[in-house]
């Protein structure tokens, strides 16, 4: 790692054969960055064949002169507003080959500036010196550089959570609030498994899986007291605690170690409907149970525009390229062991999964 983020402000990341340069004069953003892409990328010099520079600074703009925090700032401009804490951007300005956009994070923040020179495959974010708000654009669009490539090249991605278990994947299928993240927590401290995801993943042609680094919501009950973020929410009579990480606090905090790309190895729908008296249990699923809840799993159009290239800001595929060539997900996770697991939500936290996948999933017995 150390030869591709040296203290020359350079930063190379890697995945599927396509490449990042991450050039910034600031230390903290470059770890930033690669510690939100790290191990999903690989750290290596660019030498793949599409290749972006991502440069990222601390300049004065005025992108918000005489527009308060962003107040005016986008009325009577093209405008894209995105999911997740009104992130929002407009173009400013077209010429000499750039594009000239400002945006803010989040409701309230500083705007920033970005051009993009599509001819030089170089991105600028131009950020107020000492907005820290401003400087997390440089993940996201990081980000949007992969996840709009590997969608448009057939990938896939699903939401579901996943860790990896002596190299192979094991994804875990729900609906909202189905017990996913709670069993990529427990699989985590129970198996000691390597954690992947426990929101989104991506799934590749080849079976390979990668989870996609998104904010890490630990249930309470596995997190202890550490420090973080706490969320309280009633879901369906139930009241549910979950404590918020980035993906670097979660490693730093409760230790977890983080997995690269791994290839498929079993999936694991989670069905939580059933009473706490009917205990736990698990069968093989059938071909079309799979396929119902993989359908299901990919039905994420706020996910995908969130990853997606829109506007051009990296020079990736945009949404209806990415759509055109995805396949439909009947059989995405077909070649490998799949179970359905009957056990009520509020007993997910303790109850003896493991032991109940292992008739279904076999090589679960040599890790407890």
């Amino acid at each position: 790692m150390a030869g591709a983020t040296g203290r020359d402000g350079h930063g190379a990341l890697h995945l599927d054969g396509i490449s990042l340069h991450v050039l910034t004069p600031n230390a903290e953003v470059l770890q930033a960055v690669m510690g939100m892409l790290v191990p999903a990328c690989s750290v290596a010099e660019p030498t793949a064949a599409v290749q972006w520079t991502l440069r990222v600074e601390e300049h004065h703009t005025g992108a918000g002169a005489g527009a308060g925090a962003g107040g005016d700032l986008f009325q009577g401009r093209l405008l894209l507003e995105l999911p997740y804490g009104g992130r929002r951007l407009a173009v400013v300005g077209m010429g000499g080959g750039v594009m000239r956009l400002v945006a803010v994070y989040r409701r309230g923040a500083l705007p920033v500036v970005m051009e993009v020179d599509a001819r030089q495959r170089v991105t600028r974010l131009l950020v107020t010196p000492g907005d820290a708000v401003g400087l997390r654009w440089a993940d996201y669009l990081a980000r949007v550089f992969f996840a709009s490539r590997l969608l448009g090249s057939g990938w896939r991605m699903l939401h579901a959570s996943a860790v990896a278990v002596d190299g192979r994947a094991m994804v875990f299928l729900a609906g909202t609030h189905g017990g996913k993240s709670t069993l990529a927590h427990r699989a985590v401290q129970n198996l000691g498994a390597g954690f992947l995801a426990d929101d989104l993943v991506l799934i590749g042609p080849d079976g390979t899986v990668v989870g996609w680094p998104t904010r890490v919501a630990v249930p309470a009950q596995l997190a202890g007291d550490s420090d973080g973020r706490r969320e309280r929410r009633v879901v369906a009579g139930v009241v549910r605690e979950r404590v918020l990480f980035t993906p670097a606090q979660h490693r730093a905090t409760l230790g977890v170690e983080y997995s690269p790309p791994v290839p498929l190895g079993a999936v694991v729908i989670v069905d939580g409907t059933g009473a706490a008296e009917a205990g736990v249990r698990a069968e093989a699923a059938d071909a079309q149970t799979l396929d119902r809840a993989v359908a299901g799993a990919a039905d994420v159009p706020q996910q995908l525009l969130y990853v997606s290239d829109p506007l051009g800001l990296m020079g990736g595929p945009r949404l209806a390229d990415q759509a055109a060539g995805a396949a439909p997900p009947v059989g995405l996770l077909a070649a490998v062991p799949a179970a359905v697991l009957h056990v009520a939500v509020e007993q997910l936290p303790q109850a003896p999964v493991w032991q109940a996948l292992e008739g279904v999933v076999s090589w679960l017995g040599r890790r407890r």
